[in-house]
Parts: structure tokens; sequence; C-alpha cells
């Protein structure tokens, strides 16, 4: 009988001690980081591949507007040996309207343009570098960018 007891009472201490460990996991996941301020001029050359073909330029991305997580901007490129797409016109160079948002880890963004099929995922990795991978499915572009932020 001491032995069943025994072996209850170690059975409800792991129990116990997982339940806690789960309550500090959910704790830690609810809780969200800074948000970073990201106002500012971000650029850095790029290489994009498109229908038309692969091309290097510049990227440029400008965060005009911050309320918390939430952002207002553009993107600048220019592609000289290849055009992209926009609305419909194929052009070297371009600047298109952003809105975004900071995730909860406060280090990912997330942009779309407005009026196009492009999504910018970008990560934070310091306090004025960010890699930015884009997808565009409509015209079939895509690249990546590492960017740093001009004082």
């Amino acid at each position: 009988m001491k032995s069943v007891l025994a072996l209850f009472a170690l059975a409800m201490g792991l129990m116990l001690g997982h339940g806690k460990a789960l309550a500090e996991d959910a704790a830690t996941v609810s809780q969200t980081a800074p948000v970073p301020d990201l106002a500012g001029t971000w650029t850095g050359p790029f290489k994009v591949i498109r229908a038309h073909g692969v091309s290097e330029g510049t990227f440029t991305l400008r965060v005009l507007e911050q309320d918390g997580p939430l952002l207002k901007g553009e993107k600048s490129w220019e592609t000289p040996s290849t055009k992209g797409n926009v609305a419909g016109v194929d052009v070297q160079r371009a600047t298109e309207p952003l809105v975004g948002v900071v995730d909860f880890d406060g280090k990912s963004i997330y942009f779309a343009e407005v009026g196009d099929d492009g999504i910018h995922l970008g990560r934070l990795t310091s306090s004025d570098t960010l890699e930015v991978v884009y997808i565009e499915a409509g015209y079939a572009t895509a690249f990546r960018a590492a960017l740093t932020r001009r004082k």
C-alpha cells in the first residue's frame, strides 16, 4: 500500500510540474516584445528574378509613418538590365506604396504593396539592419535584400 501511495504521489508531482511548465510556456508566448522604431530609409543592393530574367539593382524601403506596430511607407527599386511590371507597365525603376506590421516578436516585419500582389517578409537583425524577402505571384518576381538604415 505504501508503494502504491508513493507511486501516486510521484505521478501527481510529475503532472503538477508538467502543468507548471505548460503554464510558464503559455505566459512566455503571450508576452509581446517591444515594437522597434523603424522610421527612416533602408537601402541596399539586390538581385531579382522575373519572367524577363535576372537583374541586379538597388532597393530602398522608406518607413514614412509608424503607429505602434502599424507601418506606412514606400519602396523604390531600380534594375537597369531588366524590367519589372508596375500596374501593367514594364519599367526599370519605380516607387510603390506599402502598408505593414511588426509581428509580436518585435523582429519580423511584413509589408503588402498597395494595389499589387507583392508581399515583403522582413527580419530585423539589428536596430539598423533589415533582411527582406519579396514574393509576387502575379508577375512572377522574387528577391532578397540586406538593407541598412541611413541615418
